[in-house]
């Protein structure tokens, strides 16, 4: 599975491309930083479960819990309900990018893969491709720092692009949209 350094920034990755997605005019952002953070946070919550012992990749690495986080954001009347929305599905997104990372990262400790659909089943979800190398979280091991190492350079090298290509399209978008009044 992969490490948080990775989940941050996939989840930063799809917040920024969810809330951008169907929008006439670009997202202004009070906030980019602030905004950042949240995605990225968003992102590597779900292993947030690891403290709890016996339920890590159960319950907070379920489609049923990035629908909960995107319906407590659209519950809050912050802003206009169309806006609350976006930001529902952009945090979702940015919560469901953990999911995504952990089906195609390599996981060695059984059960294999999570429980993506509870609570409606309780089969574990693995895919055959696996881009992602294991976190070693033994940390008495030899290995434990190459293999975490060589984990979050193979992260890094997959997921850096696509936060700058997501960063590009928003600043771009903002770009012609400001050329276009």
């Amino acid at each position: 599975m992969p490490s948080p350094v990775g989940h941050a920034l996939a989840g930063l990755a799809a917040g920024w491309l969810a809330a951008e997605l169907g929008r006439k005019r670009p997202a202004t952002l009070e906030r980019p930083l602030v905004t950042a953070v949240v995605f990225g946070t968003l992102g590597a919550l779900p292993d947030v479960d690891v403290l709890v012992e016996g339920t890590h990749r159960l319950y907070t690495h379920s489609l049923v819990a990035a629908a909960l986080v995107g319906l407590t954001v659209a519950a809050v009347p912050w802003r206009p309900l169309a806006s609350r929305w976006r930001s529902a599905a952009a945090c979702a997104a940015a919560y469901g990018s953990h999911l995504l990372l952990d089906w195609l990262g390599d996981d060695r400790s059984i059960p294999y893969g999570f429980r993506a659909l509870w609570p409606f089943s309780d089969t574990y979800f693995q895919a055959p491709l696996r881009i992602f190398p294991q976190v070693e979280r033994q940390y008495w091991l030899p290995r434990f720092w190459t293999a975490n190492l060589r984990a979050i350079a193979v992260e890094l090298a997959l997921l850096v692009p696509v936060v700058l290509l997501a960063w590009w399209w928003r600043q771009r978008r903002g770009r012609d949209a400001r050329g276009a009044q």
